[in-house]
């Protein structure tokens, strides 16, 4: 396994790639590291761009660990378009699970790949739901997608994966 540590506008993320593949961006405190490996350094590079605003989609290949279920609902997250957002319930929904909005939520914050699959664009049905690492995050990551937290970037039900 191979690993950069890289700053970005809110924190530092620290990138994991292993086999070809990034398989964690997180959230941390460590110290800044860069590395050698090209597919870091081109995940760095896309998540540098996302912050600047010329990137709305990701292109590295990316293998989260975890459960078949939190597998379905990282890809349904995947698709939630830049600038918009989904509830809990709406991933679950369309991940094959109605009604398992609570589990889906438990998902989202297991989330190994922040940015990437972008759980910061899921929320609660009533409120802006949680996030992995604090909200400091969350509301950064909104504000470099212009999502208005009164609106969360909400239009039509039928419209928010298209």
């Amino acid at each position: 396994m191979s690993y950069g540590i890289i700053q970005v506008p809110c924190g530092r993320l620290k990138i994991c790639a292993e086999n070809g593949c990034i398989i964690s961006c997180g959230w941390t405190e460590e110290a800044l590291r860069e590395s050698e490996d090209p597919l870091i350094r081109e995940t760095a590079d896309q998540i540098r761009d996302y912050f600047l605003g010329i990137r709305t989609e990701f292109t590295v290949p990316c293998r989260p660990q975890g459960t078949d279920f939190e597998k379905k609902i990282w890809t349904c997250i995947a698709e939630i378009p830049y600038g918009r957002v989904a509830t809990y319930g709406e991933i679950a929904e369309k991940a094959g699970h109605p009604g398992a909005a609570r589990a889906a939520g438990r998902a989202c914050g297991r989330n190994p790949c922040v940015i990437i699959v972008p759980c910061h664009r899921v929320v609660a049905r009533h409120g802006d739901g949680g996030y992995t690492g604090g909200m400091k995050y969350k509301y950064a990551l909104w504000k470099t997608e212009h999502i208005d937290r009164r609106r969360k970037g909400r239009e039509e039900k039928n419209d928010r994966f298209s």
